[in-house]
């Protein structure tokens, strides 16, 4: 596909995205005639917020399955806790993973192949409601493993404009290279007062750095050479001037230092607290922000999104998500149930539990109408599907503010090419990441160190 028929097709997305979340609702059948029983399920960011309210989640979810739903919620270290579940003999009707997660449950055997059963169904087999390309994410050998929890959309640098503003800055002349970042964090950095950085990220994680390495024309993930042979764009050598640009921010005190070690929630309350200037988010979080600032939007807070550095071709690069997965295990005491809970996902009314969350408690309904209640305005449209599954999904309430000017750039996302080794890629390329960051190694030295890591550990 040339560059103008990808554009266009990736327009037409965007515009068919903010038209499913601001119009009129197209309804999806959904057959629950029967009580299908007790699904019970293990979830990370989907549901209640608290254990009080992930019961009433839990019950509006069974209603609309017509079945009973337990929805356990580990506190902290959810892969681990998982596994152990899962090793202890524990049984689990769905069960949210990650893309590395379904990788490595599909090659040990313990999951259900969904392939029959999404292709029979009314909802998750049309091709409106779920676009046949979306399910290659969850193809391996040629067979689907899994369900989507929500849309996933494309990460953009997200800035709070009150800092740029009092910095005297006009967000439509930053000049999109490193260079011109670079002169706005200083700027940023000038105004922003006692604890407050420029710059903050996730490195442990390599969120996110994309549309840094779009200076150098490079994407996040994997590529493949001409012989099909795998290799990790960001770990070569036309990375090093990014990578020396990262250390240069660090050397000056515009990156926040707790970036090497901070959990993505950190950085978000850091944002949200206005002690930072800018991150690179989900087009999603740039609305959060806003809306769970509280009292701090929009005098202290209020985020706009950016597109980053352009490459070559004058274009922006940004990432799209992996997905966010429901797997059904192999051994699934109600396949049937689990089935119906993922459908349900991905009607209109699944959507809106999963985005403006539960009737009667986030939202009630007047003279035909969503009137969002407090507690609702400040769970922020978000009950882990800001964006619901269903591409025919229609929000019935205002868009958080700053969401629909981040989803103009949705044409400049893409996938990253994930395979059983992203993981692994991205422990590597952090570790050494950090290590030229803080100043231990020259760019080159920690490149060479990432390439050999990588070769020895079997990843490329």
């Amino acid at each position: 596909m040339n560059k103008g028929m990808y554009l266009r097709k990736m327009i037409s997305l965007a515009l068919i995205l903010m038209m499913v979340l601001s119009t009129g609702v197209a309804a999806i059948a959904l057959d629950t005639s029967e009580d299908i029983g007790t699904v019970r399920n293990l979830t990370n960011v989907t549901g209640g917020k608290d254990d009080e309210e992930m019961l009433l989640f839990a019950e509006a979810f069974g209603k609309g399955i017509n079945g009973t739903v337990i929805m356990e919620k580990p506190a902290a270290n959810y892969g681990e806790v998982m596994m152990n579940k899962l090793n202890a003999g524990e049984e689990y009707d769905l069960l949210y993973v990650s893309l590395q997660e379904l990788y490595d449950m599909q090659a040990d055997e313990i999951l259900t192949d969904l392939t029959d059963w999404v292709k029979e169904s009314a909802v998750l087999g049309d091709p409106e409601v779920m676009p046949t390309e979306e399910w290659e994410q969850l193809t391996i050998d040629g067979r689907i493993w899994g369900s989507f929890n929500k849309t996933e959309v494309h990460r953009v640098p997200a800035i709070n404009k009150v800092i740029a503003d009092k910095a005297g800055v006009n967000l439509d002349e930053i000049e999109p290279t490193l260079d011109g970042y670079h002169d706005l964090f200083k700027k940023l950095q000038a105004v922003g007062g006692d604890n407050f950085y420029a710059f903050n990220t996730h490195i442990p994680g390599l969120f996110d750095l994309q549309p840094w390495f779009a200076a150098v024309d490079l994407k996040m993930g994997f590529a493949k050479h001409d012989d099909d042979s795998l290799y990790v764009p960001i770990a070569t050598e036309a990375a090093i001037p990014v990578w020396e640009w990262f250390a240069q921010l660090y050397k000056e005190g515009l990156m926040d230092p707790d970036a090497l070690i901070n959990t993505t929630g950190d950085m978000r309350n850091k944002m949200m607290a206005g002690q930072t200037g800018l991150v690179v988010d989900w087009a999603a979080w740039v609305g959060l922000y806003n809306v769970r600032s509280g009292e701090n939007y929009p005098d202290v807070v209020n985020v706009v999104p950016l597109g980053g550095v352009k490459n070559s071709k004058g274009d922006f690069m940004l990432s799209r998500g992996d997905p966010s997965i429901w797997v059904m295990p192999i051994n699934s005491p109600n396949p049937e149930g689990a089935f119906r809970a993922l459908e349900f996902m991905a009607t209109q009314e699944g959507g809106q539990l999963f985005s403006i969350g539960i009737e009667g408690h986030d939202y009630n309904m007047q003279d035909g109408k969503v009137v969002m209640t407090e507690i609702g305005i400040s769970h922020g449209n978000d009950h882990g599907a800001p964006v619901p599954a269903s591409h025919k999904y229609v929000s019935p309430v205002p868009l958080n503010p700053g969401f629909a000017e981040a989803m103009e750039f949705l044409p400049y996302g893409s996938l990253d090419m994930s395979t059983d080794k992203s993981g692994t890629y991205k422990e590597i390329v952090a570790k050494y990441g950090t290590e030229i960051i803080i100043g231990n190694k020259t760019a080159a030295e920690g490149i060479e160190a990432m390439q050999t890591e990588l070769k020895e550990r079997g990843v490329i």
